[in-house]
């Protein structure tokens, strides 16, 4: 996936390694080397935070600039299902594929029509 945005930059995990290994997977991130590339991802010059804490599930939001089929073929191949229908954006140009990881987290993937 092309991603154009993606937040917050911190996400909360009880298993850092397989959190870190599906979000770089899932999502193409590149892993942020040297001291603390078991537990970081790197996103426009940022890290991406995983740490290992008892915390309620978040809602992580990513923007792609990959059209639909795309992203649906994409998400088939990394075996990751939708949790709900398909949404549009309010203003129509967009949708919003709904995913959970495997932590409980809600994943808003926002692609082009």
């Amino acid at each position: 996936m092309r991603v154009r945005k993606f937040s917050p930059n911190y996400i909360p995990s009880k298993n850092v390694a397989r959190a870190v290994r599906f979000y770089r997977e899932v999502f193409d991130l590149p892993t942020e080397f040297g001291e603390h590339e078991d537990r970081h991802l790197f996103f426009d010059q940022e890290a991406i935070v995983f740490d290992e804490v008892d915390a309620e599930p978040i809602t992580v939001t990513v923007v792609v600039r990959d059209h639909q089929a795309t992203v649906e073929n994409h998400l088939i191949n990394y075996y990751v299902e939708q949790v709900a229908p398909i949404s549009e954006t309010p203003d129509g140009r967009h949708i919003i594929f709904h995913l959970d990881d495997f932590e409980g987290n809600h994943i808003e993937v926002i692609a082009n029509k």
